[in-house]
């Protein structure tokens, strides 16, 4: 047998191998919808559930509030979106905004480690009550409001009209991002 001959026939068995993975694998994704199995997809453009996070009107824990609200597609705007939500204060009793009121959400930005970089107008530190209990709960909800939406960020940073602050209201140095895991 030529060499011609064991190429023709490698290729063939090949073809042959790859039309019944195919077969196969079409035939798994049919029964998959059949059983309603999800379909996953990355969220895009359109009205979707997103999770705002507040604190409780004692100051001692985070609520979270859902909310079905029209996004952009891009995910960085869907962040801020989100984050917009927030900055409105809470719908349901039982919550207290944790962003002074007048603060808005300028832009998100994310990088590809895991980290998001917020940048907030000046209202966030010129209308902040203070009190280190109340600059921990704005910066937790922030951080847990994207962390529950993005389960991809590890840590956020906070820019206030572009430019990194030294702390929001006194207490807790912002020159460094805020960790998801310690921020939770």
């Amino acid at each position: 047998m030529s060499r011609l001959h064991v190429k023709i026939i490698i290729a063939g068995v090949a073809v042959v191998v790859l039309a019944l993975a195919f077969l196969l694998w079409e035939r798994e994704a049919a029964e998959d919808l059949e059983h309603g199995a999800a379909v996953e997809e990355e969220p895009g453009r359109g009205v979707q559930s997103v999770v705002v996070v507040f604190a409780d009107p004692s100051a001692s824990r985070l609520v979270e509030e859902e909310r079905r609200i029209e996004v952009p597609g891009d995910k960085a705007m869907r962040a801020k979106r989100i984050l917009e939500e927030l900055a409105r204060g809470p719908e349901e009793s039982g919550a207290v905004r944790t962003l002074p009121e007048g603060t808005e959400v300028r832009s998100v930005v994310f990088d590809d480690r895991g980290g998001a970089f917020v940048d907030f107008s000046r209202e966030l530190v010129e209308n902040h009550p203070g009190g280190s209990t109340g600059e921990l709960l704005t910066i937790r909800s922030v951080v847990q409001t994207l962390a529950r939406n993005f389960p991809e960020v590890e840590e956020v940073t906070f820019l206030v009209d572009g430019r990194e602050v030294e702390t929001i209201a006194g207490h807790i140095d912002a020159t460094v991002p805020f960790s998801v895991e310690q921020y939770s």
